[in-house]
């Protein structure tokens, strides 16, 4: 991690990320995933976890905070790259996407605003992957940033669950929740049929370490 990251990125789980960076190979190997987008990109953490797994991927890339885009340089990680607000960005204008991360990102907004930010993703991505703190989790400003603040900070596992339709998978570690969702029917067979093999290498992987899987 470097030592500039975003605060907020300090946040992810280790183990959620290795999930993750699992399972997205997977469905790259088998063409499944070749264009994804990243909500809040932050310093490009995912796209550094992730290219040297997936280097044939299509980057699209969503950031609210200028500064991140220019001192990170993310137009040279995400060649589609949009320094918007995803609650305001006009999706339209995005051509359909494999995959959308929300890595700690919905917390950074209302439950109401997370929601309809959902509705609009799962309409023109096949699948999303959300990271997000699933305990009480306060946090303000970060280095003039505004946007770094937890809105809503109070986000359960239970309350995740409830809230967002297309609920597939779950992964819980320590404070952090993985979730994948999707509406798309081939996506959802193909994630449930990838997941157990997934969590098992995880586990073995992590053996000390306590892991719910949903």
């Amino acid at each position: 991690m470097s030592e500039n990251a975003p605060h907020s990125e300090l946040v992810s789980s280790q183990f959620g990320k290795l999930y993750t960076a699992l399972m997205i190979k997977q469905l790259n190997e088998r063409g499944f995933v070749t264009r994804m987008m990243d909500v809040g990109t932050g310093h490009g953490g995912y796209h550094d976890l992730l290219k040297d797994h997936v280097p044939d991927m299509e980057w699209v890339g969503v950031e609210v905070w200028e500064p991140y885009v220019r001192d990170f340089k993310l137009h040279e990680k995400y060649p589609e790259m949009y320094n918007e607000d995803v609650r305001t960005l006009d999706f339209n204008k995005i051509k359909k996407v494999d995959l959308t991360l929300f890595g700690d990102i919905l917390e950074h907004m209302t439950k109401e605003e997370a929601q309809a930010v959902m509705d609009k993703t799962l309409a023109m991505s096949r699948l999303v992957l959300v990271s997000i703190p699933i305990v009480h989790y306060p946090q303000e400003e970060f280095e003039g940033n505004p946007y770094q603040r937890h809105v809503k900070d109070d986000w359960s596992h239970g309350e995740f669950c409830t809230s967002f339709p297309g609920l597939l998978t779950g992964f819980v570690h320590d404070h952090i929740g993985v979730y994948f969702l999707s509406l798309d029917e081939e996506a959802s067979e193909l994630i449930k049929l990838l997941h157990p093999a997934v969590s098992s290498l995880v586990e073995q992987k992590l053996p000390n370490d306590q892991i719910k899987w949903g």
